[in-house]
């Protein structure tokens, strides 16, 4: 894929052009949202904004095939993530800024789209009676009614970070070689972050449970890096990635307290600098 953004990165129209037929497709609307990360990672606000509004000319035709405009809240999310980046330079700051928007933008979503929310509800609820599922699938589908919104900008704003990360390392391949592992490696979350990261994440719990998702993403993308890093400092082994992104998907649940907790002793000890790194030989 990274010689799909050197060509696209020749010119403007090219990334453009690229970006609006990406966006076209339902399946591959994500490559998009990278390229216009990439333009605006690269070269600004600007031309990340030109690039974007390309993007969303041909994710207007994918709405109108599908049905479906997610396409274009991650296109616009990952951009103003990408201009926060370029500006600031911090993932930290990154994420934990798309965890606020998110919840903005989820506030705004279940406010302007109950009904539709509600109908779509409705509609699950006919199919579950109609196979003769039992009522806790009903009871969790009211307790999911006042936070659809909240659930559905969570996985926006995951999808936008993810890639965010992908244009990232498009820009560390093309114009910086090594950045972007660099970048992960010493990412981790000051006391001040985490502090802010967990009362909102408790708040959310007692109050706003929908927005839990929305400040856990930062905590499990700053968790599953600190991880990885690891791993890697350890030499360990490529076998033991895998394993780690498999067990994240699979076991989710049980994998995501124990991020948290390894984010909040990371920000307050530095655990990777505490490792000591092994070499070739200690492994032999």
């Amino acid at each position: 894929m990274l010689g799909l953004a050197r060509y696209a990165m020749k010119s403007p129209l090219h990334t453009g052009v690229l970006a609006a037929l990406f966006a076209a497709t339902p399946l591959l609307y994500f490559v998009s949202a990278a390229l216009v990360a990439l333009t605006t990672l690269r070269h600004g606000i600007t031309y990340g904004t030109r690039t974007l509004l390309m993007a969303m000319a041909g994710g207007l035709v994918s709405w109108y095939l599908s049905g479906v405009p997610l396409s274009l809240l991650v296109l616009v999310l990952v951009t103003l993530l990408a201009e926060v980046l370029k500006a600031t330079q911090s993932w930290s700051r990154t994420l934990i800024l798309g965890s606020v928007i998110g919840l903005v933008l989820a506030f705004i979503a279940q406010n302007l789209f109950a009904a539709q929310f509600d109908s779509i509800l409705d509609g699950i609820q006919q199919v579950f009676m109609t196979n003769g599922a039992g009522s806790v699938e009903s009871q969790l589908l009211e307790m999911t009614r006042d936070w659809v919104g909240f659930i559905l900008i969570s996985s926006q704003l995951a999808e936008a970070v993810l890639t965010l990360l992908l244009a990232r390392y498009w820009q560390a391949g093309l114009y910086n070689p090594g950045g972007l592992k660099g970048e992960m490696q010493a990412l981790r979350f000051t006391r001040q972050e985490v502090v802010f990261l967990v009362a909102a994440v408790l708040v959310s719990v007692l109050y706003l449970p929908g927005a839990v998702m929305l400040f856990g993403i930062p905590l499990a993308f700053v968790g599953m890096a600190l991880l990885h890093g690891i791993v890697t400092k350890l030499g360990l082994g490529g076998q033991w990635l895998v394993a780690l992104y498999i067990g994240a998907v699979m076991f989710i649940q049980f994998i995501l307290p124990l991020l948290v907790l390894v984010v909040i002793a990371d920000s307050m000890i530095d655990l990777k600098s505490r490792i000591p790194e092994r070499t070739k030989s200690d492994n032999e």
